[in-house]
């Protein structure tokens, strides 16, 4: 039997990779020659905070309530001269998994856990570190386009997935990372701040991006529509 191809999954602030995967039910459904491996950030929170503003299912937020939530950022190295130091730990952490773990075939990141998928975006394509193989794309749900010192931007060429909600807090954010990758596709939803429910269009979408060879992709240009 063919082995699935991994894409790691990066959760939100205040979650667990538990609450992720149901998260991701429908795409482990529908894409179910991937296997999508969900990450606990390493920095615990010991506080009962909000879960990444979702709204969830009432007998399933008790299935978490007393659960152990993780963050990717520790806020207490915050430097305004270098925001980078918030999220070096879990930057170190998810290359380790990617080495020791991989080959992976992507890397997928909703809210807080898109911060730390930008920044490997960012030294994957300015080749500061070498994973030994090569990610294919890059999917990010309610994404935001974090501070770099240096004015550093990403212009990655890796592929990417961005699913932006139209009534997201985060959609400006969301919009302005999307234009620091090569040709995105852009799938806007009415969903707000969540991994969104897609559609079965949306999905054949998907689906031919993922079946498209890396150099087809790039010559393809993606036309978001609202």
């Amino acid at each position: 039997m063919e082995n699935k191809k991994k894409i790691l999954c990066l959760h939100g602030n205040g979650a667990n990779k538990e609450f992720h995967s149901y998260q991701l039910r429908q795409f482990e459904k529908e894409f179910n020659n991937y296997e999508f491996v969900s990450l606990d950030g390493p920095i615990s929170i010991t506080r009962n905070v909000h879960v990444s503003q979702v709204v969830v299912p009432q007998n399933f937020a008790k299935m978490i309530e007393n659960k152990p939530l993780f963050t990717w950022g520790n806020f207490l190295k915050l430097d305004r001269n270098n925001i980078d130091g918030v999220f070096q730990e879990s930057l170190d952490y998810v290359i380790k998994v990617l080495k020791e773990q991989g080959p992976f075939y992507g890397v997928l990141g909703f809210s807080q856990g898109t911060a730390v998928a930008a920044r490997l975006a960012t030294l994957l394509e300015h080749k500061q570190i070498n994973l030994g193989y090569e990610l294919n794309c890059f999917i990010f749900c309610s994404g935001s386009m974090v501070n770099l010192p240096d004015n550093r931007l990403i212009f990655c060429k890796i592929p990417s997935i961005h699913f932006i909600g139209v009534n997201d807090f985060l959609y400006d954010r969301s919009l302005g990372l999307s234009t620091q990758f090569l040709n995105p596709l852009v799938i806007f939803h009415d969903q707000g701040h969540k991994v969104p429910f897609l559609s079965r269009q949306q999905i054949q979408l998907l689906k031919q991006f993922f079946n498209k060879e890396k150099k087809d992709w790039q010559l393809q240009i993606f036309v978001p529509k609202l």
